[in-house]
């Protein structure tokens, strides 16, 4: 599928994003997660005789072809999908109802998760619920988020059912969002949140 036509159907489900800079998020989160999953070139700082007695050992020192189902690409397009459909610090404030500054000061009070990148920081959706509000509670979770998450953990730790969040007499596990948009304690789901690092 090409880039506009990705574009097009993010736009059909609500997320209106330019196919220029969902290519550019795409490139972006690809080139991200292939730095932290495959840090090394095969042959990256290795001697000749190094190369060859590793060869001869067995090894493929050849790049990886890697295709749609690679963890990488797979990850990648997550990540563009999240920067895809991520808020500015303007879009944020307006549909919180406060100002931009307020916006830069929950992100640095670590209240409200934010990105930093190529178009300065933008606001994750997946931390807002139906409309404007934000996912009660979220505040008091956010700051127990390890920074070292990427969001791409962040969105799936979120949406996961948890064995730990459990509703209703059948003890049925729910992701930490369905918890939080229920109205349950938030503290539970920043307690496990503190957990993840």
């Amino acid at each position: 599928m090409s880039v506009p036509l990705v574009a097009a159907f993010l736009h059909a489900h609500g997320l209106n994003v330019a196919p220029e800079e969902l290519e550019a998020a795409l490139v972006e989160a690809i080139a991200a997660r292939r730095a932290v999953l495959y840090p090394f070139e095969g042959r990256s700082g290795l001697t000749a005789p190094e190369a060859d007695a590793l060869r001869r050992g067995g090894f493929d020192l050849e790049p990886r072809a890697m295709g749609k189902d690679d963890p990488v690409v797979r990850a990648a397009a997550e990540h563009a999908a999240i920067l895809a459909s991520a808020l500015t610090t303007a879009e944020a404030a307006a549909r919180l109802g406060v100002s931009e500054g307020r916006v830069r000061q929950r992100f640095a009070q670590r209240t409200l998760y934010g990105l930093h990148g190529r178009r300065g920081w933008l606001v994750p959706s997946f931390q807002f619920a139906s409309g404007n509000a934000e996912l009660p509670g979220w505040d008091r979770v956010v700051p127990h988020l390890p920074a070292s998450l990427s969001p791409v953990e962040v969105l799936g730790w979120l949406t996961l059912p948890n064995a730990d969040l459990v509703v209703g007499e059948d003890e049925r596990p729910v992701s930490p969002r369905d918890w939080l948009l229920a109205g349950n304690d938030p503290a539970r789901v920043a307690e496990l949140a503190a957990g993840l690092g």
